[in-house]
């Protein structure tokens, strides 16, 4: 409820005995409402790595620091972020299983997924990075990343092999996969 002030307005610099009964009474309603109305809830706490509103924010300094842990490219190019999780703190973030995803901005880029938990990096979801990849979604403990692949014949811009679908899912600090994974990008 809104705060609201009343100003008496005199004429002729008296006030009648109505005027001061009525400022009176509204001045201790006014008090009760502030002193007595409904208490304010607290915002929710921000968790380690979240901000923003967000259980996790990929600005934050635990994405910054698993980011720089990440070994280079083979083509030199820093990682970029590109999206991640959207879990508003509001639904609770404990326990919950969060991700971002990064690649770089070379002529062939790879992506990596990252996870993270309770304000910690867990690792990525694959030991290399992998082209055509993409989170599709999850709910509190499941992420489900697609992976498709470019075959011999086929041109960079249109892979045709998979797609396969890769469930990851939250067991306290680990993460366990479901699922067919690319073949190694390296071979």
């Amino acid at each position: 409820m809104p705060f609201v002030s009343v100003v008496p307005r005199f004429r002729g610099g008296s006030m009648s005995i109505k005027s001061a009964a009525f400022l009176a009474a509204t001045a201790a309603a006014a008090t009760s409402v502030v002193a007595f109305g409904a208490p304010i809830a607290a915002a929710d706490p921000v968790p380690p790595g979240g901000g923003h509103g967000l259980c996790f924010d990929v600005n934050s300094q635990v994405a910054r620091d698993a980011v720089a842990s990440l070994p280079p490219n083979r083509e030199g190019y820093p990682w970029v972020i590109e999206s991640g999780s959207q879990v508003p703190i509001s639904q609770g973030c404990d326990g919950l299983l969060s991700w971002m995803t990064v690649d770089w901005a070379g002529t062939h880029p790879g992506s990596h997924v990252l996870f993270f938990t309770d304000g910690r990096y867990l690792g990525t979801a694959t030991s290399k990075y992998y082209s055509y990849t993409d989170v599709l979604g999850g709910d509190r403990t499941h992420v489900q990343v697609r992976y498709r692949w470019a075959l011999p014949q086929d041109a960079l811009c249109c892979p045709s092999g998979g797609p396969s679908v890769v469930t990851f899912t939250l067991n306290g600090h680990e993460v366990t996969a479901d699922g067919q994974f690319p073949p190694d990008p390296d071979q």
